[in-house]
């Protein structure tokens, strides 16, 4: 099951990687709303009815005994296994997966300048004295029924010097990046 999980987390950011050229699109076939399975659509505004859909997307993954293929030879839309919805709503985007007979398998958030969880705060101000939040980014994974990570990206700084600073959201510190803006001069 966990190779499952990845497969699908990974797919879902080269999919989404590539959703801003067209040109370099790989790994999905743009649909309209009538080409897509109707439990889909239904369960879409049912999971999400606070966003708008942006795009409906067929995308070549087969399950084989917890195994996740890519599929290229796929010839028509019917003959898809996997979906995928890009959501938008005020700060933020989503991509949900869904299967064909409309269940969600996983879903990505991001989120920009959202309101911050108290441990992360309390992270930055403890971990960090001095510093200052610049600008937070959120990026929640969600996997239903499965696990549920959320994760966020803080832009910090104090004096000339910046950090990013990624947390989970109990304030636990994933990883830091510094940067020195004399630097970028």
């Amino acid at each position: 099951m966990k190779k499952t999980i990845l497969g699908l987390f990974l797919i879902g950011f080269m999919v989404q990687s590539y959703a801003q050229d067209q040109d370099k699109v790989l790994y999905k076939a743009k649909l309209n709303k009538e080409e897509m399975p109707v439990a889909i659509v239904e369960n879409v505004s049912q999971d999400f009815p606070d966003l708008v859909v942006e795009e409906f997307d067929a995308v070549p993954l087969e399950f084989i005994d917890d195994n996740v293929i890519v599929d290229r030879s796929i010839e028509s839309n019917n003959d898809y296994d996997t979906y995928q919805v890009i959501l938008k709503g005020k700060n933020e985007s989503l991509v949900a997966t869904y299967n064909k007979d409309g269940k969600l398998i996983s879903t990505v958030e991001h989120g920009k300048n959202v309101e911050l969880p108290i441990s992360v705060e309390d992270a930055v101000v403890k971990d960090f004295p001095g510093w200052v939040i610049t600008e937070d980014h959120y990026k929640m994974i969600h996997y239903k029924n499965e696990k549920k990570m959320d994760r966020y990206k803080l832009n910090i700084k104090k004096g000339k010097d910046m950090k990013k600073v990624y947390f989970d959201a109990s304030g636990n510190i994933l990883k830091v990046h510094e940067e020195n803006l004399m630097a970028k001069i």
